[in-house]
């Protein structure tokens, strides 16, 4: 039309440089009564091919936490001065993968990585100053665009921002926010936005619209990870005109910001009871992709399941990169190691597996106590006669069609899943783990095969050493599942004679007790009416709670 064009300029250009300060300094002159300016991102986009040319796919290639459009002639040239190697075109096409975040990284995409991240942090600093010197906040929203801007980065404090803004669909979510360091503010911004219409093209306030339900819904997401994280602010974007005839959606997120504001308050200098034992989430990325694989919640990556799980539960969860693991071993405090994906992902490692170290100190650490929790294809990295390089651990490994002609241990399933072991006691209904891993088989008599699908474990568990390891096919996010998973931890750590503390029976309802405000927070997360009962923390006196659809109960408790 008769829009100006837009065309992307090379933010690593001196020039450039000039042109971008000069813009922002003429724009905080212009605008003396804004109080905080927002970065909605810093100078690069995330990488998205059209396929414009094609009716069906349109969308060739998209990620919204890899590094290729950054990359220009002087990136590449100022990388080689640097590093002392120059990179090649494959090393961004990488086969076609464009080096997507859900793949494995090469060490050379690693070093380019972190190249990028001192470009953007140095010249990020130069414009958060410049706010500074009027005198306003500067804060940046961690959604659109953050190549070089990852809030769990240890060097993410170096930019200087005031806060930080995630736009939250799910708990993970709201955990990967109040997990950054560096910022004094962490702000979600809220659903439904103040749209006619949601992302998908559904109705929402408009005609055929219900906004106070779906604010519902993506609360009591929302809320399971604030109930574990404290968060400084909440707030909602778009048109604030459209609420107007939608009074019922005013006073629901009126009540919603009381509700907020209360347990904010019980987060204040106090922090929520966890089990003993840190979990460790092990992947390629570790801690600077903690609470997240790419963007939002992505169909068909099981760890978003397992995280969005793991988001709500009173457990101490940290990330592990196996560079740390190689460097420093499993740390201190750490009771189980989870690792979960498809093989050659970054989530469940890929050719991080090639390093004998990584599958010798992970059996080490089980057969000395420690837990191991495997998730689809964990430790997958085929060679002859194994596909998982911890099978040995797991007493499962994985027949892609090699073993055609080799023999398969014949194991017994219990006939009653809930009666059968401490994982599947709260097991009611047919297991539904989403889309699972074929071909599994248990390698002898070592596992216990608790569920299984046309001749081929679902759920195993097995003692190694001293030691316990669990197995898992598949994982939805459920509430059935999220409670399957919360005992297999608990399992896999020996705690099991722990559980119960601090405990709702009903699996579609959360507890979570405060020790110093003496509070017990219970969470409905559905859209029914739901009565549980909460078990305290000397394992014994039980509280009965009824809890309204979308509802929360907050009691009086003390240790």
């Amino acid at each position: 039309g008769d829009r100006e064009h837009l065309a992307a300029v090379d933010p690593m250009q001196p020039a450039v440089q000039r042109v971008l300060l000069a813009c922002l300094e003429q724009w905080l002159r212009d605008h003396p009564a804004t109080r905080v300016v927002r970065f909605t991102s810093m100078f690069y986009n995330f990488s998205w091919f059209w396929g414009a040319e094609h009716a069906k796919l349109r969308d060739v290639y998209s990620d919204w936490g890899d590094y290729a459009m950054t990359v220009s002639p002087r990136a590449l040239t100022l990388f080689e001065k640097k590093y002392g190697y120059r990179l090649t075109a494959e090393d961004f096409v990488n086969g076609g993968l464009y080096n997507s975040t859900h793949n494995a990284p090469s060490r050379r995409y690693r070093d380019y990585v972190a190249f990028i991240h001192d470009f953007v942090i140095a010249f990020g600093r130069q414009c958060i100053d410049l706010v500074h010197r009027h005198g306003k906040l500067a804060y940046v929203f961690y959604d659109d665009h953050w190549i070089g801007v990852e809030p769990s980065s240890p060097r993410f404090r170096e930019f200087g921002f005031d806060g930080l803004i995630k736009c939250v669909f799910n708990a993970f979510e709201v955990r990967l926010c109040a997990h950054a360091t560096g910022v004094q503010t962490h702000e979600l911004r809220l659903h439904p936005y103040l749209f006619p219409t949601g992302l998908k093209g559904e109705p929402t306030f408009k005609a055929g619209g219900n906004p106070t339900l779906d604010a519902k819904n993506f609360w009591i997401d929302a809320r399971r990870g604030l109930v574990r994280a404290p968060i400084d602010r909440i707030g909602l974007g778009g048109y604030l005109s459209l609420v107007e005839p939608f009074p019922d959606f005013q006073e629901y997120i009126a009540g919603l910001a009381r509700e907020f504001r209360l347990l904010k308050s019980f987060h204040a200098g106090d922090k929520p009871w966890t089990a003993p034992g840190q979990v460790a989430i092990l992947t390629a990325w570790g801690d600077l992709r903690a609470w997240t694989c790419s963007g939002h919640f992505t169909k068909g990556v099981v760890l978003y399941d397992v995280l969005e799980a793991l988001a709500g539960l009173a457990v101490d969860v940290t990330f592990l990169s196996f560079d740390d693991l190689v460097t420093r071993g499993v740390p201190r405090g750490v009771k189980v190691i989870l690792n979960a994906g498809r093989a050659g992902t970054a989530w469940s490692g890929g050719h991080y597996w090639d390093d004998p170290r990584v599958e010798a100190i992970l059996t080490q650490f089980v057969q000395r106590g420690g837990g191991l929790v495997g998730i689809g294809e964990p430790s997958a990295r085929p060679r002859p006669g194994r596909h998982f390089r911890l099978a040995q651990v797991l007493g499962v490994d994985r027949d892609t069609g090699d073993r055609v002609a080799n023999g398969k241990y014949r194991y017994d399933v219990p006939a009653v899943p809930a009666a059968a072991h401490f994982i599947t006691a709260d097991v009611s209904v047919p297991l539904d783990l989403g889309p699972e891993t074929d071909g599994i088989y248990v390698l002898g008599g070592g596992p216990r095969v608790l569920a299984e699908r046309d001749g081929a474990p679902r759920l195993a568990v097995q003692a190694f050493g001293r030691g316990r390891s669990v197995y898992l096919s598949g994982f939805r996010f459920t509430a059935e599942n999220t409670r399957l998973l919360h005992r297999a931890l608990f399992w896999a750590a020996g705690q099991e004679g722990r559980w119960g503390a601090w405990q709702s029976a009903n699996v579609r309802t959360e507890a979570t007790w405060f020790a110093k405000a003496g509070k017990l927070v219970v969470i409905n997360n559905a859209g029914e009416p739901q009565e549980t009962v909460v078990t305290l923390g000397d394992g014994r006196t039980t509280r009965t709670v009824r809890l309204e659809a979308h509802g929360i109960a907050i009691l009086d408790v003390t240790g």
